[in-house]
């Protein structure tokens, strides 16, 4: 069992949930907004909700509706991300607020996140209030990337990407119907989303360095302004941080040993994608 495969595999699985879930969309104006935020995309925090529930000894049917719900999410998230920041494009396309204007997408998302939460109501109780804390986290998150001072720069990664890695996470352990790991599930998304994102404000920088971009923004600013020319160590220095304390963690859980080897590649397999997305060898 390796994550490329796996992940390969349920793409597929995800993009037919995502499908099922739009055709119960009557509406046609949020279908057609619905559809167009939704669309493509590389479906990682879906996968990492189903792979954990069968890493945890669940059914991956049984993970289903929180791998729908977690793409909801993310997929709302960057479309109200691209608005902020003022972004045109998004996975090779117009940004959706673009193409419909930044109030359509604003008052589809509206509708979008809490049909989401409402899909993860079907966990129980816990898991929709620790879902409602973790999107929470995510709006201080989009703050604190606007707002946030280079001080802030670990803080303001942690909110606005680990929150959903968090949520994707931490569904699994409901969907395993093994609660008693939901703790230790939301510190292993923790770690992988402040892992992602550092690597992802790396490419930035360096592209910025290189004068592939024109301008910082974010928490990819934050990380320049923060330690300038020095970044480069930062970011390795932080990112070994995060995937040691990741594995750390790993080795606390009862995983089923088919999936170790893969669970331990993630934050590698996550780092490699984007570097290799960006044109970069090596961090």
């Amino acid at each position: 069992m390796d994550f490329l495969t796996y992940w390969r595999r349920t793409k597929e699985i995800v993009d037919k949930l995502i499908e099922d879930y739009l055709s119960d969309i009557k509406d046609w104006e949020l279908l057609e907004v619905s559809k167009y935020i939704l669309k493509d995309g590389k479906r990682f925090r879906a996968t990492l909700t189903m792979f954990f529930t069968e890493a945890l000894g669940g059914e991956q049917s049984n993970s289903y509706k929180a791998a729908l719900a977690s793409e909801i999410l993310h997929s709302s998230s960057l479309a109200l991300d691209d608005i902020v920041d003022y972004d045109l494009t998004r996975r090779g396309m117009e940004a959706a607020w673009a193409v419909y204007t930044n109030r359509r997408v604003i008052f589809i998302t509206n509708f979008l996140i809490p049909s989401a939460l409402n899909i993860i109501s079907s966990y129980g109780e816990r898991a929709l209030k620790l879902s409602i804390s973790l999107w929470r986290d995510t709006a201080i998150g989009a703050l604190k990337d606007i707002f946030g001072t280079p001080v802030d720069y670990m803080k303001t990664i942690e909110y606005k990407t680990a929150s959903l890695f968090k949520l994707s996470t931490m569904l699994s352990a409901f969907a395993a119907k093994r609660e008693e790991v939901v703790d230790i599930m939301i510190e292993l998304g923790k770690e992988l989303g402040i892992a992602y994102q550092l690597i992802d404000d790396y490419i930035d920088v360096y592209k910025y360095e290189k004068g592939e971009l024109k301008v910082l923004v974010g928490s990819a600013k934050q990380l320049y302004d923060l330690k300038g020319e020095d970044y480069k160590e930062y970011v390795k220095a932080e990112y070994t941080s995060a995937v040691s304390n990741y594995l750390s963690l790993v080795r606390k859980m009862d995983i089923r040993q088919e999936f170790r080897e893969a669970v331990i590649s993630i934050p590698d397999f996550l780092a490699a994608g984007l570097l290799n997305e960006a044109g970069i060898n090596k961090l």
